[in-house]
Order: structure tokens, then sequence, then C-alpha cells
């Protein structure tokens, strides 16, 4: 457990380590677990399968985005008032996010069951492809609420200085997922209701299992059941400052959205499974990249709540760096050896084969930057700098890659659809650098102002 003394006075590089390595394992783990519900649907259900959970993702994202906003919301602000010492506060903000995570996903489940028809019907999925997404999507609507706890909890743990306890639970539960898939898809043919009920196991057991950790005395932050309120201020300002987390979460959904309308415009359904398995193998890295950016996040914000701007300033630059690293090896990897990764999925279709890998050499640039983006997202959501956090979520969809995904298939076909990815990134890339560049200047000089306030205190004192 990290203790807030340690948060002010161990060094960063130290923390860094005990917060983010424990992150960045959970977050290895569940883009394994990706890849694995990927080579189990595309080996057992064929390019339909591929097809199908492709064309659904962007609803599962949509939940997901739910889920997040509420957790980093809340854990920004945990992380902000234990930095001051309002330990109460931190306390109150939690057991506000149990019963918004109650409403919501009661609300969900039922929308999702009413509309699940018209939703698979919008998304341009039928025959086949539609019956498979119909199976996948009711059972997921139905266990909605067990996802929105675990992705909920999983950052009020590790704010409350647990990080290696809430991999170990992430980890757990995504080896029963993988074994689920096996016994339910390969052994007992359940298809993709096999798929989605392993997912929905393995999101119970997260939500369990941290929900227990929070009522136990184990907790710093420890609830009990009376403790559970509704304080609409309090929820107002979770999902503020969530905004950010769901605006991003939101613009994946979309642009999974209009990466399939284009794919099916401008190619077919090969392209759309081409797509899902990129995907499936780029979420890998980028979850690194949000591993890094949750890990570094109790960090950055206690220390900014506390006043110690240069420990901030540090933490900021060793997230960089980390995410800097990892997309470098992401890019060794997809541009020298797509093959390989591309045969995991379906070794035995030669023309997706050969569609994915050229897409994918295309696509691998974008992760040069992703991670670089990503983190100074989290940085600001985690000063509560809303603004900033938002205009680089939905700057870099609304701004660049959703126009590029229109106009550049236009010009160039199906070329277009892969480029429009990474020239987006490279965009929002230059501005968040600028953006980067202002803000370190910022906490050096309220590191100075500090350090003048102190010295003074001193002399005035002595």
């Amino acid at each position: 457990m990290v203790n807030d003394h340690q948060l002010r006075h161990d060094s960063v590089w130290s923390l860094f380590c005990r917060f983010t390595f424990p992150a960045i394992a959970g977050i290895v783990i569940a883009g394994i677990q990706s890849i694995v519900d990927g080579f189990f649907i595309g080996n057992g259900l064929g390019s339909h399968g591929l097809a199908a959970v492709t064309l659904a993702f962007p609803i599962l994202m949509l939940i997901v985005a739910i889920g997040i906003m509420v957790g980093m919301g809340s854990s920004s602000l945990i992380a902000l008032e234990l930095g001051k010492s309002n330990r109460g506060r931190a306390v109150d903000v939690v057991s506000n996010v149990f019963s918004m995570l109650l409403v919501t996903g009661s609300v969900i489940m039922v929308l999702g069951h009413l509309f699940a028809g018209s939703l698979i019907s919008l998304l341009g999925a039928e025959g086949v492809v539609a019956v498979m997404m119909n199976d996948y999507l009711q059972i997921i609507f139905t266990g909605v609420i067990f996802i929105f706890f675990a992705l909920a909890l999983d950052p009020l743990v590790r704010n409350d200085g647990r990080p290696v306890f809430a991999m170990k639970v992430l980890v757990f539960s995504v080896l029963v997922n993988i074994l689920l898939d096996y016994i339910f898809v390969m052994k007992l043919g359940m298809g993709m209701t096999g798929a989605a009920v392993a997912t929905v196991i393995a999101f119970a057991l997260i939500a369990i299992l941290l929900a227990s950790y929070l009522f136990s005395s184990k907790a710093k932050l420890r609830l009990r059941f009376c403790d559970i309120k509704v304080e609409y201020a309090t929820m107002l300002q979770i999902v503020k400052s969530g905004v950010p987390s769901f605006a991003m979460q939101f613009s994946i959904s979309l642009l999974l959205l209009a990466h399939n309308f284009v794919l099916l415009r401008y190619g077919s359904e090969l392209a759309v499974s081409a797509f899902g398995i990129i995907d499936y193998s780029f979420s890998m890295f980028y979850m690194l990249f949000e591993g890094i950016a949750m890990g570094v996040q109790p960090i950055i914000g206690f220390n900014y709540g506390a006043g110690l701007y240069g420990r901030v300033h540090r933490a900021l630059k060793l997230a960089m760096a980390a995410s800097l690293a990892v997309g470098l090896v992401g890019f060794v990897i997809f541009f020298l050896f797509p093959d390989v990764v591309v045969s995991i999925f379906n070794p035995n279709d030669a023309q997706l084969l050969d569609v994915t890998v050229n897409a994918m050499r295309i696509f691998t640039a974008a992760l040069l930057v992703q991670g670089i983006v990503v983190v100074t997202a989290m940085y600001y959501q985690s000063v509560n700098k809303v603004r900033s956090a938002l205009f680089i979520h939905l700057g870099k969809t609304f701004v660049f890659l959703l126009p590029l995904l229109f106009v550049l298939p236009a010009l160039f076909g199906l070329a277009g659809v892969w480029f429009a990815t990474p020239i987006s990134e490279f965009l929002m890339f230059l501005i968040v650098m600028v953006m980067v560049s202002g803000e370190l200047k910022i906490l050096r000089e309220k590191k100075m102002s500090r350090l003048l306030s102190m010295e003074k205190n001193k002399i005035v004192t002595a």
C-alpha cells in the first residue's frame, strides 16, 4: 500500500514504478484478453464473427465510456482532495459513485434490451452478422451493471494506494475470461453468446472483488452501506471531471461507427474484418498508453493538490517518455511483422491476410505519437483542467479524424481510410506539444513561486 507521506516524499521514479507498472501489467493482460477474444471468435466463427463483434464494438465502447467517466472523474477528485488532506471529502465522493452506477446501469440495461434491434439495423448489419450481433449484445446489456462497477472501481482502488491489488484482480478475471471463451466458444459451440457470457462473468468478478475491498477494513477510503448517498452536486462534479474520459471513449465508439460505414462503402465485410483485426491488435498498445496515463494519475493529482509542482513536472515528463518508448516498440512489431500478427486471428484466409497486412503497415505510424497525446490529456484531467483535456479528445476526433475519414476515401478509395488515423494523430501531436510546452512553463513558475513563499515565511518566523 502507498500512503500519503510516500506520495509526498518518495522519489517520483519510485512512485511511477509502483503505480504505473501494475497498471500497465493489468492493461497488458486486458489487451491480451482482447486479442484472445478475437482469436476465439475468428477461429471459431470465421470472418462473419469478426465482422459482428467489430460492428458491435462501438456499443460496447459507449458502455465502457460511461463506466470510465465515473471512475476517472471520481478518482481525479479524490486524488486532489487527498493531496489537500481532505480525506472526509474523498470518502463522500466514493459513496456517491455506488448510487450513480446502480441507477445508470439499470437504465442502460432496460434501454439496451428495448432498442437492440434498432441499433443493429442502424449499424448496418444484415443476415448472419445481424443475428450474431444480437446474440452478443443481449448478454452484454444484461450484465451492464457489472461492467460499470468493474470499470469505475478500478481507479478508485488504485487511488486508495492499492495498485498491485487492482492489477491482481484484473489479471485473475482475464484468465477466467480466456478459459471461459475456450469452453463456451470452442468446446460448447455457444458462438457469440458464449463470448459475451465469458466477458460479463469476468467483469462481474472484478466488480465483486473491488467492491468487497472498498467495504473492508483494509481500505483507507472505507465505505459502509449506510454511507452510500445521493448528492447531486457531488455527482455533477464527478461527471464534469470525468467528461474528458467519456469523450475519449465515446470518440473511439464514434470513430468505429465511422470506420465501419466508410469500410462498407468503399470496401466490403472483408475490409471490416481487416479493421477488426487491426483494432484488436492495436488495442493492446492503446491500453498500454492508458495504463501509463492511469498509473501516473494519482501521483500527478495528489502532488498538484499538495502544491508540489516540481514533482508534477517530473511525473508528466516521465510518463511521456515511457509512452514514446512503448510506441516505438509497437511500430517496430507491426511494421516488420504484420503477417505474423494477422495470422493469429485467421491464418486460412489469404485475401483477408493481404488486405489486413497492407492496412496495418499504414496504421502503425500512429503509435509513434498516440501515447503522448493520451498521457497529456490525462494530465489535464488529473489537475482538473477539464477544458484542455476535452479539447485534446474532441479536437483529434472532430477537427481532424472524422473529416479525413470522409475526405481521403473519396479521393483515394480504401487506402484513404487507412491513412486517416495516422495523419490525424500527428496533427494532434503537434498541437499537444505546443500545449505541453506552455504547461511545463506554468509548473516551473508555480514551483518557484511556492519556494519564494516558503522562504519568506521562514524569514518572518525567524
